[in-house]
């Protein structure tokens, strides 16, 4: 329980004790809402009496609920919103994703914004590697027997944070989808433009599926811009916090690693302390 105090300090003796007192680390880290696109269909039964359960190329939203499954993790209600929609793309980040069906496990980094970041991976809330995009997509490379090239099966996705109806919302894209958008952000300063999201059908064989696509609606208005430069500040500072504070992490942990590899290295002559010295 905290006491509100009345307190007589001046504003400068308490930026001093600010500065003076060791601070908790931590960060607010970004939960967004879903946004999302079923890219085929879905039909549940067989034959005359399969019903389609998901449309390729509709919308959707997925909001946390208090409810809770069997695990204990909280439920998402998701709410089909037709199959185009505006909004405003804030800002758009990477991340990692590999599912083994095998397993049924997925292995994933957490969402970075550059090819030189040094980023976890995990899997079963454990880490298992380290280093950068490349290094951890080498790490799981394989020569396609189709056409006798080198990919990897850990995948790159990319993470947009759109606006929608005043709310921001999170959407991840894969395969053709993402490259529909990279070409589109090639075009334009997203962030902008009121954007709408549409999708056209694809094909490659018996493989059927819908792409996503981005057309540039409008400019913003200065009202619009206004929200969305608050937004993407928001975004910004979230983002530079949560660096900060695992590279502080990362910072201790080899100070500390140091301090042991120098506690368990012999004496030499000229070098450390005797126990008599210390």
């Amino acid at each position: 329980m905290t006491t509100e105090l009345q307190t007589t300090l001046s504003p400068e003796q308490r930026a001093l004790l600010g500065q003076l007192t060791p601070q908790e680390q931590g960060f607010t880290r970004i939960m967004l809402p879903r946004l999302g696109m079923y890219s085929q269909d879905k039909f549940e039964g067989k034959g005359k009496s399969a019903k389609l359960v998901k449309e390729a190329g509709m919308f959707y939203t997925e909001v946390e609920t208090d409810e809770k499954g069997e695990d204990g993790k909280k439920l998402w209600e998701k709410t089909e919103i037709g199959t185009s929609i505006e909004g405003v793309i804030l800002y758009h980040r990477k991340q990692l994703s590999h599912y083994d069906e095998a397993s049924e496990k997925y292995t994933s980094s957490p969402i970075y914004d550059s090819a030189e970041d040094v980023v976890p991976l995990f899997s079963d809330k454990k880490e298992i590697h380290r280093g950068t995009p490349a290094e951890l997509k080498a790490k799981y490379a394989y020569t396609d027997p189709k056409d006798g090239k080198v990919k990897s099966s850990l995948e790159e996705l990319r993470v947009l944070y759109v606006l929608k109806d005043e709310q921001v919302y999170q959407m991840s894209l894969r395969g053709s989808s993402m490259w529909s958008f990279s070409t589109y952000a090639k075009s334009c300063l997203v962030s902008a433009v009121l954007t709408k999201f549409s999708s056209e059908a694809k094909e490659n064989g018996a493989i059927a599926w819908n792409q996503m696509s981005f057309d540039a609606v409008r400019e913003l208005t200065p009202e619009e811009a206004d929200t969305v430069i608050d937004n993407v500040q928001k975004i910004a500072t979230s983002i530079a916090s949560e660096k900060a504070y695992f590279a502080s992490l990362e910072a201790n942990r080899s100070s500390m690693t140091n301090a042991v590899e120098e506690l368990n290295t012999p004496l030499v002559e000229g070098k450390g302390m005797s126990a008599e010295e210390f």
